[in-house]
């Protein structure tokens, strides 16, 4: 039988393992690091599947307990999981109105800038006639018609 400081030193490699993978991945493309992901679940199931005969084989009663735990384990990881999703929702929700509100802004500035544009343009477009008509006058009254 292994001592415990064998167990501890496994744990510590398998430590050491996980951050140089982690650590990869961070510098590898999604590709490299989906079949790292993919890799790594199989380790861990195998190891799991393993732990789980073994500990099957000495106690069945140890065995249960572990199920239990194991079972625990899985529903707190899926309940963070959930809330974690639930509050991700809620932050691209909020995201997406203040993208939207911003766009709207944006909009509604565009709209008044035309708006001042359009009223620039018919005092411009009057006072042009406004101009013609006076010059026309000039021109009448200076050629004597």
């Amino acid at each position: 039988m292994k001592k415990l400081s064998d167990y501890l030193q496994e744990l510590a490699d398998h430590v050491v393992d996980a951050e140089k993978k982690v650590a990869a991945a961070e510098q590898a493309s999604k590709e490299k690091v989906e079949a790292s992901i993919q890799k790594s679940k199989a380790d861990a199931e195998a190891r799991q599947e393993s732990f789980k005969a073994d500990v099957k084989k000495r106690h069945e009663a140890t065995y249960m307990h572990w199920q239990e735990l194991q079972k625990d384990y899985h529903q707190s990881v899926q309940h963070i999981k959930n809330k974690i999703k639930t509050e991700k929702e809620a932050k691209e929700v909020k995201q997406a109105t203040r993208r939207a509100d911003d766009a709207e802004a944006y909009a509604k500035a565009a709209i008044d800038f035309a708006m001042m544009a359009i009223d620039d343009a018919e005092v411009a477009v009057l006072e042009a006639i406004d101009a013609r008509v006076y010059a026309e006058r000039y021109l009448k009254s200076e050629s004597g018609v």
